[in-house]
């Protein structure tokens, strides 16, 4: 009895994907990017925040170190004034390192690297030249716009009567100023509503209208925040502390009124 023999063809099972299950394939990846960006930009939003803070708490540090009269440490054009006098400043040209304090090349500008810059904060937008030969208030740092951290203006200026007459005269600090560990230093600013305002962007104070004392801050035109941390203003503070606030102007224990005398 002869057997039949069957020969097996080659297996025509295809294992590719259908054109369904590839789009279900994209959908899931694109529900996953979804779900996970939002994540990630948290998570770069507090880096960047967390470095600000960084970045300021080291620039009080090294002025605690400017501020002590018995540190012995430069100080510029203040070093004139005698050991226990000093103009803020000078400290600012300090830390940015222009005028007497210059550390760059021979150019006569040079930009400022975002990643090594004490006074630039990370999440702001916009490149920051230094001119060489030249202080802070006659626009060594520029653009004035990109400018994103001032100083208390009330530490550089203050308003004195002199025959009826309101002036503006230098504030002149000694190391009695570590004192008062509460009195904001340092803190993010916006350039742009500055320079809008016709005011330079190097130091900012808000008005305040509930005190004694009239001066140039109460028309509000020096106070230019920039809330750029989840809608809080990172602050730095003559005590070498940093905090942060939705509402800087209206937490009780910092001091914005503080004139140094």
């Amino acid at each position: 009895m002869q057997i039949a023999r069957y020969q097996e063809g080659p297996d025509k099972t295809r294992s590719a994907f259908t054109l369904v299950e590839l789009l279900v394939v994209l959908s899931i990846i694109a529900i996953l990017i979804a779900i996970l960006m939002p994540a990630l930009g948290a998570s770069r939003s507090a880096a960047r925040d967390l470095e600000c803070k960084s970045r300021l708490r080291s620039v009080a540090s090294e002025f605690i170190m400017f501020a002590d009269a018995t540190a012995g440490v430069r100080r510029g054009e203040s070093d004139r004034y005698g050991a226990d006098r000093f103009r803020i400043e000078d400290f600012q040209e300090k830390i940015y390192g222009v005028h007497e304090f210059w550390s760059g090349p021979d150019e006569t500008s040079q930009e400022i690297a975002r990643t090594q810059a004490s006074l630039v904060c990370p999440s702001a937008g916009g490149p920051l030249n230094r001119i060489a030969g030249v202080p802070c208030s006659d626009g060594a740092i520029g653009p004035q716009e990109n400018v994103s951290t001032g100083f208390n203006k009330r530490l550089e200026r203050k308003t004195e009567v002199v025959s009826g007459w309101t002036v503006q005269r230098p504030v002149y600090l000694t190391s009695k100023i570590l004192n008062q560990p509460d009195v904001p230093l340092v803190f993010d600013v916006d350039g742009a509503a500055a320079v809008e305002n016709g005011q330079l962007p190097y130091y900012s104070a808000p008005g305040i209208t509930n005190d004694k004392t009239v001066d140039l801050f109460e028309s509000g035109d020096f106070w230019f925040p920039a809330k750029r941390h989840g809608g809080q203003l990172n602050v730095a503070f003559v005590g070498g502390h940093v905090l942060a606030s939705k509402e800087p102007v209206s937490e009780p224990y910092w001091r914005w009124g503080y004139l140094f005398e």
